[in-house]
């Protein structure tokens, strides 16, 4: 199987890695820094995008309280992992 790509996206490709490298180093040396609120998952990451995530299993939301409507953190790293499964999962099969 042969994979073609732009060089600009190839550079994107590269660069959101490069982020996302960082991204789970900071979740590994500050978890605390890693959690992002729901709403501000679901601006940087598409609402819907973000449920269908949930509802595969493919991540799990921390919540900050024992009550049931407490807040829902999302780890950015991971976010930001499944964004580019997807983006290259695109590109593979295009």
């Amino acid at each position: 199987m042969t994979i073609t790509m732009e060089l600009y996206e190839l550079k994107t490709l590269c660069a959101n890695m490069a982020a996302l490298g960082v991204a789970t180093y900071q979740k590994e040396a500050a978890p605390a820094t890693d959690l992002i609120s729901q709403r501000e998952a679901y601006r940087q990451f598409q609402e819907v995008r973000v449920k269908r995530w949930v509802e595969n299993g493919l991540i799990t939301p921390q919540r900050n309280g024992a009550a049931q409507n407490s807040k829902r953190y999302y780890s950015r790293a991971e976010l930001m992992a499944l964004n580019q499964a997807e983006r290259l999962n695109t590109i593979i099969h295009k």
